[in-house]
């Protein structure tokens, strides 16, 4: 895990450099890190470690948009960010209970936050690449014959891979 999270933090240091919204990605790196792998392992993503997120998260990125020009926009796409994923996951659970753990939809708005400060369209693109990566992840291990189409993957995972590809790719074309 110490691993996981010093490379996602590296990323984000690479990403971002010494700018106001390090410290706010560099809690997501840090956070979504030990998400993934409890999420591997045990297949549930704590309350303990994603509800504190949502303030500590609105918190560095309130702080970053009062420093950095453009911020105010930002913090408000930040917000919709939330509240689109949120409300996506949300939908998603209560239609069909059995495909998508509540620890799914409270990550989703986490990284919704995150996503949002970047764009709406850097939103869709990470929440899309969790997806893809689930599905591509799944076609494999039914491929290799170590899973069935009925196989619970975690999903939490490919949510945080496909949303640190988004912020990265970001950087990329941005």
């Amino acid at each position: 895990m110490v691993a996981s999270a010093a490379l996602a933090f590296g990323m984000m240091v690479v990403r971002f450099g010494l700018s106001p919204v390090l410290p706010a990605y560099g809690y997501l790196a840090l956070a979504g890190a030990a998400l993934a792998v409890i999420d591997t392992r045990q297949r549930r993503l704590p309350d303990r470690l994603t509800l504190p997120s949502y303030p500590v998260a609105l918190a560095l990125l309130g702080l970053a948009a009062l420093v950095q020009p453009g911020g105010g926009a930002q913090f408000r796409g930040a917000l919709a960010g939330l509240g689109i994923a949120l409300a996506l996951f949300l939908a998603q659970a209560v239609i069909y209970p059995a495909g998508l753990g509540w620890g799914d939809v409270k990550l989703a708005g986490i990284l919704g936050l995150y996503l949002g400060w970047l764009g709406l369209g850097v939103l869709a693109a990470g929440l899309f690449l969790g997806y893809l990566l689930a599905a591509v992840a799944g076609l494999g291990l039914i491929a290799a014959g170590r899973a069935s189409r009925k196989t619970q993957l975690p999903f939490g995972p490919f949510l945080l891979a496909g949303t640190l590809a988004a912020i990265m790719l970001s950087g990329l074309v941005g």
